[in-house]
């Protein structure tokens, strides 16, 4: 199992500056990317292209909106084949899939489905990636799962998913019961941690650098391995994203798993 970094850590430096961030990550430790929040262009081919020259970055995944996925089919496969990645991932559910019904959730899988089948057939795996709003109970008649339920009921076999510590466990799911439940259909876990803060008398859920919150990365990372994950990719919405990346690497060496990281 590789593990790298999600680009959304940093975006606001990627898009600015894609070639001299990846400079940066590699001098972090970092050459595992998972891609995301860029143009997928031929600009942004041309800065992995250097940077997997200069420093030995790969791209293992790329993040992109399920809208861009299928209308601009052509491009994004360019993308994917140029930065010989093999993996994309759908960002995130359409809005009218988060507020609408379930019906238009179960709409949304069979469009997904024929989109990853149609991204097999380039050698591609289309892979789905979750949020906390999917955990919520569905409304469904006689129904008495969750919606997440019904996307991993209704995608086909042709997708796979990509799991998130924070989300999963800000919607108070246990992550390692997820993995085995999905086991051989996880391809990549994002690296998340979480805790809580004080803000007055009340307690918020926030994400922080690993080792800075309540996860127990040995734990996610041997169940992960255990259920055939392919990488994982340190994520974290952050000011500070190049310190906080710096805490979360040292915290992953600290556990022994350094080599994951060569």
């Amino acid at each position: 199992m590789k593990i790298g970094l999600q680009l959304f850590t940093c975006r606001k430096q990627a898009q600015k500056d894609l070639y001299g961030t990846l400079k940066n990550l590699a001098g972090l430790g970092i050459k595992y990317i998972e891609a995301a929040r860029i143009n997928f262009d031929d600009t942004d081919i041309d800065a992995f292209k250097r940077a997997k020259a200069d420093f030995g970055i790969e791209v293992v995944s790329a993040q992109i909106k399920p809208n861009i996925l299928a209308d601009e089919f052509d491009k994004c496969l360019k993308f994917l084949n140029e930065t010989e990645c093999k993996i994309a991932i759908i960002s995130v559910l359409p809005t009218k899939c988060i507020i609408g019904s379930d019906d238009k959730l179960i709409e949304f899988c069979a469009w997904a489905s024929e989109l990853a089948k149609k991204y097999k057939e380039h050698g591609i795996q289309l892979c789905y990636h979750h949020h906390d709003f999917e955990f919520i109970r569905a409304t469904k008649k006689d129904y008495k799962g969750t919606r997440f339920d019904l996307i991993v009921e209704n995608m086909s076999e042709d997708m796979n998913f990509v799991i998130d510590t924070y989300w999963t466990t800000k919607a108070g799911i246990n992550v390692e019961k997820l993995l085995n439940r999905l086991s051989g259909r996880v391809r990549g876990v994002h690296l998340r941690d979480y805790a809580l803060y004080r803000k007055f008398i009340g307690r918020n859920p926030a994400n922080y650098a690993l080792g800075d919150g309540v996860i127990d990365f040995n734990w996610i990372i041997e169940s992960a391995k255990a259920a055939g994950v392919d990488y994982g990719a340190i994520e974290q919405n952050t000011p500070h994203p190049y310190s906080e990346i710096a805490k979360s690497v040292n915290h992953l060496k600290e556990i022994g798993y350094e080599e994951e990281m060569k």
